[in-house]
């Protein structure tokens, strides 16, 4: 068994130079031929081009030691390939691959594959030394694969050795495979079954779910545990019920599977049917005998039979578009699950930093990591839920594709749906049916605005803050969750878009409520200053969501606008009355830029409002409305006034209407001042 400290990702020279590896007799043959070898070849050399080197993940090798070596259950077409790749960069490059003196590689009971990996290694990479066999004495695909390396490297490289060398020096220091380690008592003859022996890099989450894995290789009900739940929160546009049958659903989510009963990973793992017969109410331990390839084909499995645990989801799950994806997702886990340690780590929510975060968490071997690995698989599927559930999603069979705030609610039939998230019997009674859906709908409305503003997958920090806030709790209803939004939103204005020096989001966000919303001083100071940076270029996306947000709260508008408003994307801040008039008639450059003549609009309405007047643009939008999203709110009052009467939209029109609407936000926020704008 591997000792803690053995490193689990290798580069390839830590690979070729470390343990004796063999194929096993029930492996097929080598395979690969020149499709996937040149695509290989060509990814690494993209990845090498690149000024800042990156690591390149290759895959996975996932072995189980023998008396003086390592079987390889799978990525024996990898291993084989590199070594063939080191034989022939070898021959040509004789110093730099100096440290290269023997193939750690063989076949069991295959004479021809052995003795041509034997053949090419001495007559090519050590120029000739060793005697000369017949062909029909080796292998044909490996001798074949060598050949298909030296046409490939040597068109692209002809003479070249610098180019060689570059592409040399990326292929041993940069590009990296994950060994990993099966459990002694690993059934082998059945393991490679079900593994995956693609040839491409891995994606970046699946990377990390092999590190995890690595960590608790010595543990087959966890590995079978780590590899379900992942499964089963991996597919972001359904929900993470699905990914479990009818008994594991009741078991870790209760009868409806409305809820998230399991309390730690000890209980998850009794709560999942690793056992097959096992009885919701009482499930007994583990079976510790269990192979790790059988507990890897339970833990694969998320196809449901037909009949009683029949998932009626399998049929519509595109029903729901996630809000980010699942790489990303990851990362907000990640900061959750440290939280709850009390960590000073901290890394972007951004899917380009997820195997560095991940490998400095989780880098080391041991019961105690094994133990954080565990703890995090039970973070991710606990997240997950919480997301599910509490998270607002595109819902694509509703008209138009709206917002959808719901829950997964299985049904005594077995049948399941989706219903609201807070119109239980218990809100209903504590808070009346009629508040807790007006709540639950401004929940919806102002996670939607959240997403809007910040619509790419990484750098979400709202939905990190909610995240957290929903995993700290240990029930939620809509009013409590609509003070929580509504405060951190609040945050969000007072401490990035109205401050000179915005603070960094972990500075506050992870607050409780009353110091994520308390004012800054320099508000009470000097407000009217602060305000100002509602000018031009300082107000935000964000900035115009909230305001509407708050018009949509306050029900400034007819009704026939609110009813049909709802957030969506437009990521442009214009002019009003526009900076290159037609009629050469421009504002004071003060109004102009002021915020009571900017607007947020879609890149595609504006395009085509061109320089036109503000009665020109509204007339055009107003005949537009059936073929486009929801103007937003405050462009809504702008065009009610600018179609009164001619020339109704001048610095007056525009001074009154940013003092309304700096009126609206400085009562929200809790402070005073002029409003001059």
């Amino acid at each position: 068994m591997m000792s803690s400290e053995a490193k689990y990702s290798l580069t390839l020279r830590e690979l070729l130079e470390s343990e004796h590896y063999k194929v096993p007799v029930y492996q097929r043959n080598y395979d690969w031929g020149k499709a996937q070898i040149e695509q290989l070849i060509n990814d690494i050399q993209d990845y090498a081009e690149k000024e800042n080197k990156q690591t390149y993940y290759l895959g996975s090798l996932i072995v189980h030691q023998r008396d003086d070596y390592f079987e390889i259950l799978d990525g024996q077409q990898r291993f084989t390939t590199l070594s063939l790749l080191a034989m022939y960069l070898k021959s040509r490059l004789t110093e730099e691959l100096s440290w290269y003196k023997n193939p750690n590689l063989s076949f069991e009971s295959r004479p021809k594959s052995d003795t041509a990996i034997k053949q090419l290694f001495y007559r090519f990479a050590l120029s000739g030394k060793g005697k000369e066999v017949e062909p029909s004495e080796c292998s044909a695909s490996i001798i074949s694969g060598f050949e298909v390396i030296d046409t490939i490297l040597s068109a692209d490289n002809q003479n070249d050795n610098a180019s060689l060398q570059r592409f040399a020096d990326y292929l041993l220091k940069y590009v990296e495979i994950l060994k990993i380690q099966v459990p002694k008592n690993t059934d082998v003859t059945h393991y490679f079954e079900v593994m995956n022996n693609r040839g491409e890099q891995l994606e970046k989450h699946e990377v990390v779910k092999a590190s995890l894995l690595a960590v608790v290789q010595d543990d087959a009900q966890a590995m079978a545990v780590v590899q379900k739940v992942w499964l089963a929160c991996s597919d972001m546009n359904r929900y993470a019920q699905a990914g479990f049958n009818v008994q594991e659903r009741k078991a870790i989510f209760g009868d409806s599977a409305e809820n998230f009963k399991v309390t730690d990973f000890a209980s998850l793992v009794k709560a999942i049917a690793l056992e097959g017969e096992s009885k919701i109410s009482d499930v007994p331990s583990f079976n510790s005998n269990l192979s790790f390839a059988e507990a890897l084909e339970k833990g694969n499995v998320i196809k449901l039979n037909a009949g009683s645990d029949a998932d009626e989801d399998e049929g519509r799950r595109e029903r729901f578009s996630s809000v980010i994806d699942f790489p990303n997702f990851l990362m907000h886990v990640l900061r959750v699950y440290l939280l709850q340690e009390s960590s000073s780590k901290r890394f972007a929510l951004d899917d380009k930093e997820l195997i560095t975060a991940f490998k400095d968490c989780f880098s080391e071997r041991g019961e105690e990591q094994a133990e954080r690995v565990k703890g995090f698989i039970f973070t991710l599927l606990k997240s997950r839920y919480l997301f599910d559930r509490f998270v607002v999603k595109r819902e694509n069979t509703s008209q138009e594709g709206s917002w959808s705030l719901k829950r997964y609610k299985l049904y005594s039939s077995g049948s399941s749906d989706y219903v609201d998230s807070f119109n239980t019997e218990k809100n209903a009674e504590e808070n009346g049916e009629k508040h807790e859906r007006g709540d639950t709908v401004s929940c919806l409305m102002l996670l939607s605005a959240f997403h809007v503003s910040y619509p790419t997958n990484s750098r979400k920090n709202w939905l990190s803050a909610v995240l957290h806030w929903l995993y700290t709790k240990e029930f939620c209803n809509a009013k409590d969750y609509l003070a929580f939004l509504e405060g951190l939103a609040k945050a969000f204005m007072v401490r990035r878009y109205l401050v000179e020096e915005p603070q960094d989001y972990s500075s506050f966000m992870y607050n409780d409520i009353k110091q994520m919303t308390a004012i800054p001083e320099a508000f009470t100071s000097q407000p009217d200053v602060l305000l100002g940076f509602l000018a031009y270029r300082k107000a935000t996306v964000f900035v115009f969501n909230y305001l509407d947000y708050l018009l949509w709260k306050e029900r400034r508008l007819e009704y026939n606008i609110l009813d049909k408003f709802r957030f969506s994307f437009k990521s442009s801040v214009e002019h009003f009355s526009p900076q290159a008039p037609k009629a050469n008639e421009s504002l004071e450059h003060d109004y102009l830029h002021g915020f009571g003549n900017l607007c947020l609009m879609a890149d595609a309405d504006n395009s085509s409002l061109g320089n036109s007047s503000p009665r020109e643009k509204s007339n055009i939008l107003n005949g537009k409305r059936k073929s486009m999203a929801p103007l937003s709110l405050k462009l809504e009052l702008m065009m009610q006034k600018a179609t009164q009467k001619e020339k109704d939209w001048d610095f007056k029109a525009v001074e009154t209407h940013g003092g309304e609407m700096l009126t609206v936000i400085i009562e929200e926020l809790g402070v005073s001042g002029e409003k001059q704008f």
